[in-house]
């Protein structure tokens, strides 16, 4: 197992007070680089920042002589660096308005470089641009990345996405006036994976996802990403929906991708959409959808798995959803994996035989239970950097993610995934298990289906069913229940709720649920349901989404009509040697006094005041006296004193 140490850094404070000039009537920042708006001193003029050159030969030998101690993929190494705006880089004025900082930064023999800020704190209307060097389009494919004040992380940093160049600019502009903050830490650099050539991609039996054999699963495949941490390391993993389908955007990997993910949740870029524009290309992916930050939320290394969650909402333009799951205990008939080989574009595996309940690493069934094993791949396979990824049965939920195996194409060889029906309950408490996150409000469903927030889709909370109780002849009025509709996607819908039975009411009965919005829908009884015949009925109310059917459900209302006289029967058994109860009828609720007494009025057995409910309550009697011990045979009095009355019956206690 890998882990970290955490970096020792140096670091001082930046602070940019710039010119005082007012803001009023200040233009709004362009969303492109500086270099590209203003007339800015040469790139000859700009200190540089260079870094020792990489030996790329000997970091791939030294993580071949590491390939088995497992762990995520490392594709870059850190040159921790102490860099402020203050100090650091040139500051220069383009305009009245605008105040322009560059850093230039060098990685020689680097194939890609992302950045670690350890301190960013921009103003309203400041924009950190990375781009190459020799930038000129703001659309080269090399990568342009520009943020703003609200990309700031929870512990105030920023980590980038990578930049596939050796020699690139960082840009602060800031309108003058304003103060900024920003101390870089780390520069990462690159040195495969991201930007190598074709000959060193994945390998040619992966299945891209843009192939046919990715059309039933096109939904799913929205939800994988492939992620860094630290700048270093890259895994895979699966956004995965939850039980109040709100779209949180939860991140479901693996322990061993980092077990210290608590401390650099933070530093985490998940890359999105990451896959081959054609079938059978291996390439051509683009690195362009990304989120930056997270936050840790539970981990376990026996079924390992880590979950967090991203510390941003998803960006509808990524088109992203979220994947079902299924918590149940039982081995999958078939599986399918989508992931990143060798964190290169996204592929899809497919498993037709069943998978088998094991150890991780071993055969037995059902060994310590922790594990699914897929024996074999039929199609496809997973490499390294697949770690994480998800692992869906033929239902299309996820079952659990890559812990690793011995796949590879050209042998038959086992993969072995963590089980998400061990993740579950994990170690016991929130942060060692699912269970909190991927159900918080302990609805108790065994699975979820994809949620795909583009889609207008109708979701009923909560889950359970509703029981109206009363007498006969009864007044129905106050009885209610209520169900919030909810529609998480990104498009309105309309809805219509009925009821099978004249003696449920809802209202409303239908209209327009907004994108994001929700609205409450009432079940009550129609007056004089409790004419009734004395005893249970049900009736089913069905909240249907008329534009698509997406979200469909219904709920079960289940009315009890109880007699209208209240009293008491006879106790059973009786006679009794051991054990009786004896059955009361309330019409209202409300406090009951219950004794036992002797033929001769004693209280032999007082169980004070007891909290009566409409309709049948039960009252057990061992025969034991208020000492717990056993009376003398023969025959006592039940008294119950009642809201309605006081009643009586007889029991024969016998030995």
């Amino acid at each position: 197992m890998l882990h970290h140490e955490p970096h020792r850094r140096r670091l001082l404070s930046c602070l940019a007070l710039l010119l005082l000039i007012p803001l009023s009537g200040l233009a709004a920042p362009s969303p492109r680089p500086a270099v590209l708006e203003y007339d800015l001193a040469p790139l000859s003029e700009i200190p540089v920042l260079r870094t020792a050159p990489l030996d790329r030969a000997a970091l791939l030998a030294e993580d071949a002589a590491k390939a088995d101690a497992g762990g995520p993929e490392r594709f870059a190494v850190a040159a921790e660096v102490e860099v402020d705006c203050a100090r650091d880089g040139r500051w220069e004025q383009p305009t009245a308005l605008t105040r322009v900082w560059r850093l230039r930064v060098q990685a020689p023999e680097a194939l890609s470089v992302n950045l670690g800020f350890s301190v960013y704190d921009l103003p309203d209307g400041g924009l950190l641009s990375i781009y190459p060097a020799d930038l000129d389009d703001p659309d080269d494919p090399r990568g342009v990345r520009v943020f703003d004040a609200a990309d700031a992380d929870i512990l105030g940093q920023l980590w980038t996405p990578v930049v596939l160049a050796d020699d690139l600019v960082i840009e602060l502009a800031v309108p003058a006036g304003s103060a900024a903050r920003l101390e870089l830490a780390a520069v990462n650099r690159g040195y495969r994976l991201f930007g190598e050539d074709p000959a060193a991609k994945a390998g040619s039996c992966n299945i891209d996802v843009a192939c046919p054999e990715g059309d039933p699963w096109r939904e799913e495949i929205q939800a994988v990403g492939m992620y860094t941490i630290d700048g270093v390391w890259k895994c895979s993993g699966s956004l995965v929906n939850n039980t109040r389908r709100d779209g949180a955007p939860l991140f479901l990997t693996a322990y061993h991708c980092n077990s210290n993910m608590q401390q650099f949740a933070n530093t985490v870029v998940v890359y999105w959409n990451y896959q081959s524009p054609v079938c059978g290309q291996h390439g051509g992916g683009v690195l362009d959808d990304f989120t930056s930050g997270a936050i840790f939320r539970a981990t376990y290394s026996l079924s390992d798995f880590t979950l967090i969650e991203l510390d941003e909402p998803l960006d509808p333009a990524f088109g992203l959803t979220l994947a079902g799951w299924d918590r149940r205990d039982r081995a999958p008939q078939g599986a399918v994996a989508i992931h990143h080989p060798s964190l290169d574009e996204k592929s899809i595996s497919f498993e037709n035989d069943p998978l088998t309940v094991t150890t991780y690493l071993e055969t037995p069934v059902p060994g310590d239970g922790t594990h699914l094993r897929v024996t074999d791949w039929d199609q496809g396979t997973t490499e390294p950097g697949s770690s994480g990824s998800p692992l869906f049965d033929p239902d299309h939920h996820v079952v659990g993610q890559l812990h690793g195996g011995y796949a590879a194409c050209g042998n038959d060889l086992s993969d072995w995934y963590g089980r998400l029906a061990v993740s579950w309950e994990g170690g016991g408490t929130p942060d060692s298990r699912l269970r909190d996150w991927l159900d918080p409000d302990g609805t108790g469903e065994e699975f979820v289906d994809l949620l795909n927030p583009a889609q207008a889709e109708l979701v009923v909370t909560p889950v359970t069913d509703v029981e109206f109780r009363g007498v006969a002849g009864g007044d129905p009025a106050g009885l209610t229940a209520g169900y919030t509709l909810r529609n998480p996607g990104g498009a309105d819908l309309t809805f219509s709720v009925t009821a099978d039975a004249d003696w449920v009411q809802v209202s409303p009965t239908g209209g327009v649920l907004a994108a994001e919005d929700s609205t409450v829908v009432t079940v009550s009884l129609a007056p004089g349901v409790f004419a009734e015949p004395v005893g249970s009925h049900t009736a089913v109310v069905s909240f249907v989404n008329t534009d698509s059917g997406l979200g469909n459900t219904t709920r079960q209302v289940t009315l009890v009509v109880l007699p209208l006289q209240p009293g008491v029967a006879p106790a059973a058994p009786n006679p009794f040697a051991d054990f009786t109860v004896v059955t009361y009828t309330l019409t209202r609720s409300g406090p009951v006094r219950a004794r036992v007494l002797d033929l001769k009025g004693r209280c032999v057995r007082d169980f004070g005041l007891i909290d009566g409910e409409v309709g049948n309550n039960e009252l057990p009697w061992n025969g034991t006296d208020d000492r717990g011990r056993k009376v003398a045979a023969g025959t006592y009095v039940l008294r119950l004193e009642a809201p309605e009355g006081t009643f009586s019956t007889r029991m024969t206690h016998w030995r």
